[in-house]
């Protein structure tokens, strides 16, 4: 963590804060990654964490939730998209951490059934394509609980 801090610091000084948000929230590679979406690719929770904090506390906004959450790439995966097709639960679960702080049942059920990357598939279509049955337990087991949530609130 300590080298995660100096780079930060060091970057701070070198760049003004429009400049570093822009930076976080639009420069892509080659593929339309952001390096949110690296992070994600690659199972660096720490790296995941620290670019949340830190595009949060830049933007000082909660917004940036949805707009990290929901970021695509040139082939229009997310960060579930890239989490399911790595078969990483700790990212997933990461993800759907802040998805329920942040967002409400029904956006959460968009980003279970409705999201999709340019081929038209879920993370459902991306957690079985890759034979993640983890994955896909968990998916399951998220959208039984929205199920109940969004019944409750029907009901009352």
């Amino acid at each position: 963590m300590d080298v995660l801090l100096k780079v930060r610091e060091w970057t701070e000084k070198k760049l003004t804060t429009k400049i570093l948000n822009i930076n976080l929230l639009s420069a892509t590679d080659n593929w339309g990654w952001i390096a949110w979406h690296c992070a994600v690719h690659e199972g660096n929770l720490n790296i995941l964490l620290q670019v949340r904090e830190w595009v949060k506390e830049k933007l000082k906004t909660e917004d940036i939730n949805c707009k990290l959450l929901l970021a695509t790439d040139d082939e229009g995966m997310t960060a579930w998209h890239w989490a399911a097709f790595e078969g990483n639960l700790d990212v997933l679960q990461k993800l759907w951490n802040w998805a329920e702080e942040k967002l409400t049942t029904e956006e959460r059920n968009n980003i279970l059934f409705l999201v999709t990357d340019n081929e038209g598939r879920t993370i459902w279509h991306v957690a079985a394509k890759e034979g993640s049955l983890e994955i896909f337990l968990k998916l399951f087991f998220w959208a039984i609980g929205n199920l109940k949530k969004r019944r409750k609130i029907v009901n009352n």
